[in-house]
């Protein structure tokens, strides 16, 4: 096992280089077995190659001999880490903006949400309530409630951003990503392999009446996507409500772009200069014109 183990290690730092072309972790030399699982349930040494792994889990052995049962287990690495993305409530771990909020979880099953991270405040773990705008064929979690895996594949692919995969839980819906150099038929622009903060992702759109990651949303927040004239969103196609015998019942999502006659009373983007917290925008030429001259 100790040849193994050294091996692992080995195969890490050699992979560094080639997993600087796919951007996001998980995936080829950075999917450790080790990290996550344990062979009959034991461990006698640690593995560091990228930080210390914690111990096995109380309760075990866990389904699929997993070092603890799934939540804790993604958030032994993504709460307050310094090395991994911090996913769960206030950012103390890896440095810089993070692009997402964060998440919390219900009473009563051993995780403290931190100060203002209520469990009306976002994506709650362990929630089985039904997701706000889901629709009548959406996806709802099952007994368990919401965990990690019902939107990200823990064993996940170079070519999907965020290893958001279909889990045949969602359908149709693929997130390409583009790293170091932007490619506008992608939906995501990652300024550098594996940047997860804010300022290294930008969002382009590769359909101007569509975006391939409102619709992966969709999957679970249905009636909150659309386009003018839906009649989950209320208004006329292009995005413009005549004399108001349609009002808007949602801000339509696919195909209005903000600055614009059929944006109604949305103005310019140049109010948002220099605002801290402002929501990205998609932008079909890679501009993100506004605030700055190349950021949104």
């Amino acid at each position: 096992m100790k040849r193994l183990t050294l091996l692992l290690a080995a195969l890490f730092v050699v992979g560094a280089a080639s997993v600087a072309v796919a951007g996001d972790f998980h995936t080829g030399v950075t999917l450790v077995c080790s990290d996550c699982h344990v062979a009959h349930y034991s461990q006698s040494h640690g593995y560091t190659p990228g930080g210390s792994i914690g111990p096995l889990g109380a309760g075990g052995p866990h389904e699929d001999l997993l070092r603890d049962e799934e939540v804790k287990l993604c958030l032994s690495c993504h709460n307050n880490i310094a090395w991994a993305p911090d996913v769960f409530g206030a950012n103390g771990g890896a440095p810089g903006l993070r692009q997402a909020g964060g998440l919390n979880a219900a009473a009563g099953h051993g995780l403290t949400n931190d100060a203002g991270y209520d469990e009306i405040n976002g994506h709650t773990l362990y929630s089985t309530a039904t997701p706000p705008g889901a629709g009548a064929s959406a996806y709802v979690p099952g007994a368990d409630g919401l965990i990690c895996t019902n939107c990200h594949a823990q064993h996940g692919s170079a070519t999907q951003y965020r290893n958001l995969l279909n889990r045949g839980l969602f359908t149709g819906d693929n997130l390409t990503y583009a790293v170091g150099t932007n490619d506008l038929g992608k939906d995501v622009f990652e300024h550098a392999a594996a940047s997860y903060t804010e300022a290294d992702v930008d969002f382009n759109e590769p359909d101007i009446r569509n975006s391939s990651y409102g619709k992966w949303c969709q999957n679970c927040h249905m009636d909150f996507h659309g386009q003018g004239g839906d009649a989950n969103m209320g208004g006329m196609a292009g995005g413009v409500t005549a004399s108001n015998t349609n009002p808007w019942k949602r801000h339509p999502v696919a195909d209005v772009n903000i600055g614009t006659v059929g944006a109604t009373f949305i103005s310019s983007l140049a109010r948002y200069a220099g605002v801290t917290n402002k929501v990205k925008v998609m932008d079909s030429q890679g501009l993100w014109l506004g605030t700055t001259p190349t950021r949104p």
